[in-house]
This record gives C-alpha cells, structure tokens and sequence, in this order.
C-alpha cells in the first residue's frame, strides 16, 4: 500500500472546521457499497412492476450513503434524459421519524413526504393541486398545512403530490421506524399502504431500514409480492476476502485524514473490526470523532489513545452484534427459500412421463433411496437423461 497523503495538501493549512469538513465529506467506493449501488441502478432506471425495493443492513453500515450516492447518479446521469416535464422532481427523499412517545405517527410522516416533495422557485409554473382545503401556500410561497388536518386528506394530497412530481425514486430513510406503531393499529397497515400509494402513482418507493424490516416478509403477504431486496451487508471477520477488504478500507481512511502525520490505523485493523463489528458507517464516524479530538489536542497525528477515547463500550458492541446476528440469520433464511420453492416445485426429482400414472408417479417420487432398487450400472457410465440446456457457468 502507498504512504502518499490521498487529499489536498493545502488542507493541512486549513482550519479545524474545513479539514474536518473534508473527512465529513469523503466517501469511499467498496466492494459492498458498490454491488450494491450496480444493484439498485438498473431497478431505478427501469422498474417494471416493482414498485417497493427494501433496502436492508445492518445499522451504521451505510445505507444512507448508498441513498446519496443514487440520488447524485440520478441527477447527474438519468435527469438529462427525463427532464422534459419541468413540474417532475429527479429524486425525493424522506425520514420516518419516531415522535417522543418512542412511536411511529403516520400523519406526521404524510406531512413530511410533502415538504419533501416541495416547489423550487422554477416549479411556481408547474403548481401542485393538492386536491384538499387544508393544504395551501403562503404569501411568500412556502407550503402550509393546517394542525387539524385529516389523514386521509393527507394521504389524498400526497397521492397527487406524487403523480405530479413523478421523482425517479422516492426514498424513506430509516423505514423500520414504521413498525414501531401504536396498539390497535396492524403492523403492516403504514407500508402496506405505501405500497398501495407507489401502485396508484406508478413512482418507485425504496424503503431503507434495518433488519427489522424483514419483519414484512413474514407477516405481509401483498406487501412481499412484487418487492426486491437490495442487502449491505458488514464484514463479516470468518471471511478471509472480507478481512482483506476490511483492511484496505481502513487503510483508505487513515490516507484521507488531513493532519501532519498519517495515522497508522492498518496495526489496529482488529481493533477497529472489534468495536464497529466490521460496519463502515461505523467506524467513519468513529474515526472522524477522534480526528476531531486530534485537532483540538493539537496533536500531529490520530493516535490510538483518542481511537479508544471515542469507541463504542463493549455492552454497546455486544447489544448491536446481537440485533445483527438475527438479522443476519432472517436474511439468510429468506435467502434460503429458493431451496424450498425448488423442492416445492419438484424440480429436485427425477422426472416422469405424462403416460405414466399418477398413483405410480407419487409413489414413485416420495420413495426413499433405501427404497428404491439399485441399478448395476458400470462405474463410469452417464445416466440415461437429457443434457442441461445452455452453457454450464462452472465449465472449464
């Protein structure tokens, strides 16, 4: 690996504030963020009849900077091509927020999703009709809406706020906070209706979450139909192709540091995996705050004393490895459905003539191999059966 400085050199004369502002700013391509980045690019350019993407990890893996990362590549590669109606957005995004109570409120977001979907002064042409009197635009042009609004006002408003503005995708940040809602209201009943919502307006919506959105495989059958999965996964240390990567990542970062002396955090690559459980997002944040407290001692380079002043406790670690390790395994087990469809579909069995009766195909199929009679066929010979068809990925 090369020793040369990554960034500017003239930052090292700049103050606190625009250095720190720099590493803020620095993102670095890796190989999961880029696969699945190269995933989610063809489904925003042409959806089909997907209209819900759930993107998934676990948390401060870097879900949001794959979202940032889109919405850059949208506007700087896709909008071109579909900008020819002016009242259209490029990309919308939006947070699901939890109130204080700890609990998802569905009106509040619904407000939210149309600030999101605000007018820029070059729309005051292309006006949205809300389609509702609690709706309204200000003097100076902002958009209002009255407190004791209906819901369902919102949701009609929101509706047409969409068939408008048409974005390429529109993102909800942090979707899982949608499960958090009240007794007596369904688990499912918020992104079911999201659903619905992307359906009528025929605009894709990626909802981006942990584990925990996994929850909606189970439980919503409409909602899991016609739904892809995007997966940014960690590193995962049992994996030597993910140590290595690991490295390289955190080598990346102490280059793009701006102060005197390179650190040297490639010694403390264990370290570093131990306490931000191979999670990118992690150790970024980790690593900028003790950069930043570097700068405020003055010291000429990030030393491992102000990595472990800024690390996450071990009972932190222990409490997040846990909630990624289940959902991990969720994934997994989703992932490991093909198998079971395959066997659902009786693809695993040889197969019969239509002549053949049905009682003898059964009984046939469910046979155990201790059951069945063993042909004294040559060692050697191939089977009589038919070739696949197309090329075999694994030959030569």
């Amino acid at each position: 690996m090369s020793s040369e400085r990554e960034f500017p050199l003239e930052l090292l004369k700049a103050n606190k504030e625009h250095r720190l502002n720099y590493y803020d700013e620095y993102t670095m391509a890796h190989p999961f963020l880029d696969r699945a980045f190269e995933d989610l690019k063809p489904l925003v350019r042409h959806c089909g009849e997907t209209r819900l993407i759930f993107i998934v990890g676990p948390t401060g893996v870097g879900k949001t900077k794959l979202r940032q990362l889109t919405e850059k590549w949208i506007l700087e590669k896709l909008w071109e091509s579909i900008r020819s109606n002016m009242g259209h957005l490029a990309v919308a995004s939006v947070e699901a927020v939890l109130q204080k109570s700890g609990l998802f409120n569905a009106k509040d977001h619904l407000k939210r999703c149309l600030y999101a979907l605000h007018e820029p002064e070059e729309f005051i042409k292309n006006k949205i009709n809300y389609g509702v009197d609690g709706i309204y635009r200000t003097d100076e042009g902002k958009l209002a809406i009255k407190s004791r609004i209906l819901e369902t006002d919102l949701g009609w408003a929101l509706e047409q706020a969409l068939k408008h503005r048409h974005p390429q995708i529109f993102f909800i940040d942090e979707a899982h906070h949608m499960l958090a809602v009240a007794s007596g209201r369904k688990l499912t009943e918020v992104p079911e209706a999201i659903k619905s919502l992307a359906n009528r307006t025929e605009v894709l919506h990626g909802l981006i979450g942990t584990y925990d959105l996994l929850t909606l495989h189970d439980i919503g059958d409409q909602l899991s139909r016609r739904s892809l999965y995007i997966h940014l996964p960690r590193y995962d240390a049992k994996f030597i192709e993910d140590r290595e990567d690991w490295q390289s990542i955190v080598w990346n970062f102490q280059t793009q540091i701006p102060i005197e002396e390179e650190p040297d955090f490639v010694s403390d690559w264990e370290y570093l995996y131990e306490r931000s459980l191979g999670c990118v997002g992690i150790l970024k944040n980790w690593t900028r705050n003790a950069f930043a407290d570097a700068m405020e001692d003055e010291a000429k380079t990030v030393t491992l004393k102000h990595l472990e002043r800024r690390a996450l406790s071990i009972g932190q670690c222990r409490n997040i490895l846990k909630k990624i390790k289940e959902g991990e395994n969720n994934y997994a087990a989703i992932e490991g459905e093909v198998e079971k469809l395959r066997t659902e579909l009786e693809l695993g069995i040889e197969p019969i003539s239509r002549t053949q009766p049905i009682s003898q195909s059964y009984s046939g199929a469910n046979q155990t191999a201790s059951q069945k009679p063993k042909s004294k066929q040559a060692v050697g010979q191939r089977r009589a059966k038919r070739d696949r068809v197309g090329i075999d990925k694994d030959a030569g």
